[in-house]
């Protein structure tokens, strides 16, 4: 793949640097915003709070009142959003939370900023999950996603340049899309994106988890510049996100024949990849373990495979912008056959660069991010990978193992590092 030349343009390049050199702690800065009811009327009288994450935690920074329009303005000082003793983390993330409604229909926007700016304005999604049980499962119906949000006249839009036709492309934020979220417990089950209403979530989706629930999720990423006459210049880089409340799903009933299955590399006690709990676990250290090309799992007697579920797969990603998930089998832990190859990924060299542009502020968010309790969805490279796939036919198969594949420059691939998975599931 040849990659194409790409440099960020003006305001473009202000998401990454620093530039209120001019500014002292104690100056003030502002933030505009605006919040809406769920209907697009404004949301009057309101006390809103910005709050700042410090150590994993935030806590209130600035409060203020929306006004009868719906506007509101913070007053902050320069040393609150830019932390000027650890160049490390010189802009301080910041969340603005509008509280749930009696649906449980809520928004917030986590940010960074560096001098005055205008947020995004809040309004929370007119939607609810709605399932309808019938012969073939459960259908799952969702309404249109969010309106893209509205940039601020006064702000720019960063560009990128493509050096093979010198055309600047703006940036604008990403369009929100309907994510439905399947938990059990608080435990990530599916996530799914770019599908119609309705979806129905076949048996190997559910599996035989407990309680199953739905809610929708959207998210929207984007960086706004500002230049005020006679002001300092600014940037905004923030994240939108929408949700709504859960509906329950029926349980399944679908046990897969690898629950409890040992697996290679080996761990401790009872294997974490197949025993059903959900919960995202590393294959290796990466400060003290070499790294894991391949998860072996060994079921309890051989057994014709027909179908398989790959959750949470956290991998290393190919320059080329190209991976393949790999799962074979074999009766004897020695020779082996491909069950399934599938793509992961496929992007070209102007995505990936603004795959990370504009999500790597956000690819370390932790559980103590969403103001709701919500676990955390990872976009971008850091995206885990949900997969069902069905297996090819073949004989009795006592040994699954799970790699993947990157593109390299010349075009053939190299095993990828496996970093993370919630469970692996085969059925027969």
């Amino acid at each position: 793949m040849r990659h194409a030349s790409l440099t960020f343009l003006g305001l473009g390049l202000l998401a990454l640097t620093h530039a209120g050199c001019e500014r002292y702690p104690e100056d003030p800065l502002f933030a505009y915003g605006r919040a809406r009811q769920w209907d697009g009327t404004p949301l009057a009288g309101a006390p809103l709070t910005l709050e700042r994450r410090r150590d994993g935690v935030y806590s209130p920074l600035s409060t203020a009142t929306t006004e009868a329009s719906g506007d509101i303005t913070f007053e902050l000082l320069s040393g609150d959003v830019v932390n000027w003793h650890d160049i490390n983390e010189q802009q301080s993330r910041l969340r603005l939370t509008l509280p749930l409604d009696a649906t449980g229909r809520g928004v917030f926007v986590l940010l960074t900023m560096q001098d005055d700016v205008e947020l995004p304005t809040l309004q929370p999604w007119d939607a609810h999950p709605r399932v309808d049980v019938g012969p073939q499962g459960s259908a799952i119906a969702f309404p249109p996603p969010p309106p893209p949000l509205e940039v601020p006249e006064t702000a720019n839009l960063p560009e990128v340049l493509s050096m093979e036709d010198n055309i600047p492309v703006p940036i604008p934020p990403t369009p929100p899309v309907p994510l439905l979220w399947l938990t059990s417990g608080e435990a990530p089950v599916w996530r799914r994106t770019g599908t119609t209403s309705p979806w129905t979530p076949s048996p190997y989706v559910l599996e035989d988890f407990a309680s199953p629930q739905v809610q929708l999720r959207a998210i929207s990423v984007g960086n706004w510049g500002f230049s005020p006459l006679g002001g300092e210049s600014s940037s905004l880089h923030f994240r939108v996100e929408w949700r709504t409340g859960h509906a329950p799903l029926p349980e399944g009933t679908l046990r897969p024949v690898s629950r409890g299955a040992t697996c290679e590399p080996p761990f401790p006690e009872a294997c974490p990849w197949t025993d059903g709990r959900l919960e995202s676990v590393p294959l290796a250290d990466p400060k003290t373990d070499p790294p894991v090309h391949g998860l072996v799992i060994s079921l309890p007697q051989p057994t014709r495979l027909r179908h398989a579920v790959v959750r949470g797969l956290r991998h290393a990603n190919s320059y080329e912008g190209k991976e393949w998930l790999v799962l074979e089998g074999s009766p004897d832990g020695e020779h082996w056959q491909q069950l399934n190859r599938t793509v992961l990924r496929e992007l070209d060299s102007l995505n990936q660069t603004l795959n990370f542009f504009l999500h790597s502020n956000f690819a370390d968010l932790t559980e103590q991010e969403s103001p709701y309790g919500d676990s955390p969805i990872l976009l971008g490279d850091a995206e885990p990978a949900f997969v069902e796939l069905p297996l090819a036919d073949a004989a009795s198969t006592r040994y699954v193992r799970l790699s993947v594949e990157l593109l390299e420059y010349s075009g053939g691939t190299v095993p990828g590092a496996l970093l993370s998975l919630s469970e692996l599931s085969v059925f027969e």
